[in-house]
């Protein structure tokens, strides 16, 4: 077994967490998803310097195809020089380095630039704040801990900067010095319920105030001490800063400063490029033309006409910004179903999910054609995947419905045009709405009016010497009517809960009445568990049925 084939086998093995890579197992069977294949692309990259793509993992789902593939890129690359895929687009990811020319200030990324316009149109709002709730169990030296979510601070220097104006437009400037703001209160040894209903009201608190991003660093805390060996950590960050990925890296890092300092152990060496370096780097990549075939391809995808989504229920007057939710389920009996479905055609359960969700918005809407916003990880450029910061994008995917099809050729649709927009996934959405509205003169209201997501979990626990860091859920919001700054009409939003799915459709209170938004859930759960039994079923049958509330 040569060194590569040695590596290829760990990393399999790492991420699919499996005792010992069989040849043949595929990808899929294995458990294996989106987020999992782009850590596999990323941790390739970086060891092997050979650029994969998603539909390369997805086309060769086994460890003895990608010993294949990854043979192949690498006499690619020594006849060539290419670093890619043999037909990975021409902006592909870059390698990144670390700049020490401006180690204090830098442009703003691609991504934050939106962020950015929003608070300096709104700067007293709060529509970006994200609460992350950890609990601390055991017994730990709180002063440790904030010692090394402070050495954490300053590993990611996303965390510690400040935004203002430049001569040449926005910029994050990182502070050598910072401070950690920190409120603190002991509630004494509370019940479940009073413990809860105390960390759900610090919680709505911290949502709705502000950060002055010219002034504060991106980042506070609000502990509530119950026990001296059980307190909860609010830590709050803004969107411009953290994505749903930086989650489990943040509390990874300040798991292994504190290991460090406990332990008197070496702290986690230094990052190969900071989220700046990735920043300064992606400013200058889309000036020179860098992404100019992606968005080509967006532009193209993406003409105008669109099929008018809105649910029959749909109120008439302004939407505004309140939003409402809904809950939704789906039985891990059903997520069974849905996971050998998958695995039969190459494919992960978020690919099924999304299909089905396209087919109940145009099951409830009466169109030929669903389309659907979508997050992504965005974290291709290998070493990106161990970076805190702002990387999801978010895409538009549409499908054409062709009601005589079975489902399983649907789905199959669906899995290309998901392909296909992870190829091109790194030109933010806003750049290319607007350049569809000079262009064609579009509504972005029209573009943007579903969106669906199914989060990564998190890791929930975390072990650190004398107990553990428990990443938590449940976080309420009120009386589930708030403020918020959602872009689409209604965003169905899933996450894994043990073998079954959680989650909510939040939605424009303004726009749907509840009835509607019911009515979308169940025929969601009406066409996935159809599907989940007979996938030959044909989409045109599935919804028709799922027809009226």
């Amino acid at each position: 077994m040569t060194d590569t084939d040695a590596l290829l086998r760990t990393l399999w093995n790492e991420l699919l967490d499996q005792p010992d890579g069989d040849e043949d197992r595929d990808f899929f069977s294995l458990g294996g998803q989106s987020l999992i294949a782009t850590r596999l692309i990323g941790r390739i990259g970086e060891e092997l310097g050979v650029r994969l793509r998603l539909r390369d993992i997805f086309d060769n789902p086994t460890l003895a195809g990608l010993r294949t593939l990854v043979a192949a890129a690498r006499e690619r690359t020594e006849e060539t020089g290419a670093r890619t895929s043999a037909d990975a687009p021409a902006d592909g990811p870059a390698p990144l380095v670390h700049s020490p020319l401006h180690p204090y200030s830098a442009p703003l990324a691609l991504l934050q630039e939106r962020f950015w316009k929003v608070e300096r149109t709104l700067p007293e709002a709060a529509f970006f704040n994200q609460v992350m709730r950890v609990d601390l169990i055991g017994d730990l030296d709180p002063r440790m801990l904030l010692s090394a979510l402070r050495g954490t601070i300053r590993r990611h220097d996303v965390l510690r900067t400040t935004l203002g104006e430049g001569p040449d437009g926005p910029r994050q400037t990182v502070r050598p010095d910072f401070t950690v703001p920190v409120r603190q209160r002991e509630y004494g040894d509370l019940d479940e319920t009073a413990r809860e209903e105390a960390i759900r009201q610090a919680a709505k608190a911290e949502a709705k105030l502000p950060f002055d991003l010219v002034r504060e660093i991106p980042l506070r805390l609000r502990v509530l001490r119950f026990t001296a060996t059980r307190s909860a950590v609010l830590v709050v960050t803004h969107h411009i800063a953290f994505d749903g990925w930086s989650r489990n890296q943040l509390v990874a890092d300040v798991a292994a400063n504190y290991r460090a300092r406990v332990e008197g152990t070496a702290a986690p060496e230094p990052l190969v490029f900071t989220y700046t370096d990735f920043a300064t780097w992606q400013v200058a990549h889309r000036a020179a033309g860098g992404m100019d075939a992606s968005r080509s391809y967006w532009l193209d995808r993406l003409a105008a006409p669109y099929p008018d989504l809105r649910l029959p229920e749909a109120l008439e007057g302004d939407d505004g910004y309140r939003s409402a939710t809904q809950p939704v389920t789906v039985s891990a009996a059903t997520m069974a179903s849905v996971a050998r479905l998958a695995r039969g055609e190459n494919t992960t359960d978020f690919t099924v999910l999304l299909a089905v969700f396209l087919l109940a918005v145009a099951s409830r809407s009466g169109t030929p054609e669903a389309m659907a916003a979508i997050q992504v990880a965005n974290r291709r450029w290998p070493g990106t995947q161990k970076l805190v910061g702002l990387f999801a994008n978010t895409l538009v995917l549409r499908a054409p419905i062709d009601p005589a099809a079975a489902f399983e050729a649907y789905l199959r649709t669906v899995r290309t045009a998901l392909l296909e927009a992870f190829d091109h996934q790194e030109v933010p959405l806003e750049e290319v709405v607007e350049a569809l509205r000079e262009r064609d003169g579009i509504d972005p209201a029209d573009l943007l009016q579903v969106g669906f997501a199914l989060q990564d979990a998190w890791v929930p626990e975390t072990p650190v010497p004398g107990g553990f860091l428990r990443q938590a859920s449940g976080l309420a919001s009120g009386d589930g009517q708030e403020l918020d700054p959602t872009t689409f009409g209604l965003t169905m939003e899933l996450r894994a809960d043990g073998p079954a799915l959680s989650g909510h459709v939040t939605y424009k209170a303004d726009r749907y009445p509840p009835v509607a938004i019911k009515a979308l859930v169940a025929a969601f759960d009406g066409i996935l568990r159809a599907v989940a039994d007979e996938p030959q079923t044909a989409v045109g049958t599935l919804i028709t049925e799922q027809v009226g509330p």
